[in-house]
């Protein structure tokens, strides 16, 4: 059996914007900051056997932050990273919706398979994070193993444990100060918990 803990990398500046970023490669907010430690306070008995990350500094530092870890004890994979919204990066779709229009309606009307100019498909993304899970459960039978990225790639994951369609990626929403835990065993995954967050745990006595 492999426990799986989800973890949200923390608010950065852009979040508060309200504005589309992927592969923008920017920091945590102090608030991001102190985010990540909430979190490593909720994590801090479990012994992990592997911390993975997305590249992206966001998310790398708010694994290091939750495992306590550094440098090359946090395996980085770029499957990992956010959508790519291309020349969309930094935008607000407001903005978008006013200056392309005829891109806009396209991947609006087929979000699978359209992409933002110079990015990249939904369904791009999803087959990268499949490949990148299926690989990250096979050389982890029976360990612990915290998985640090983006709330695009902990949708697919989710859709993906659960055996869900590519639609009920827009059910599953996961908050930058909580994590969640998956037990899985010979692919099949149950949720144990979902946006687990320090308040709910204190008033449990946990």
């Amino acid at each position: 059996m492999t426990l799986l803990y989800l973890v949200r990398h923390g608010e950065t500046e852009l979040n508060t914007k309200g504005v589309y970023y992927g592969w923008t490669d920017c920091a945590l907010s102090d608030h991001g900051v102190e985010q990540g430690i909430k979190v490593a306070a909720m994590l801090k008995d479990v012994n992990f056997d592997k911390v993975i990350s997305s590249p992206l500094q966001r998310a790398r530092k708010t694994a290091e932050l939750v495992s306590g870890l550094s440098g090359e004890k946090v395996r980085l994979d770029d499957r990992l990273k956010e959508l790519n919204f291309g020349f969309w990066e930094e935008k607000h779709y407001q903005t978008i919706q006013a200056d392309d229009q005829e891109n806009w309606e396209l991947w609006v009307n087929d979000w699978k398979k359209a992409a933002p100019p110079a990015g990249e498909s939904f369904l791009t993304m999803y087959h990268r994070v499949k490949e990148a899970l299926n690989e990250i459960l096979e050389n982890s039978a029976g360990q612990n193993v915290l998985l640090v990225t983006h709330q695009g790639c902990l949708r697919i994951i989710m859709c993906l444990l659960l055996q869900m369609p590519y639609e009920s990626y827009w059910r599953f929403t996961f908050a930058h100060d909580a994590y969640s835990l998956m037990e899985i065993e010979q692919g099949y995954g149950i949720v144990k918990k979902i946006n687990q967050r320090i308040e709910e745990e204190e008033g449990r006595g946990l």
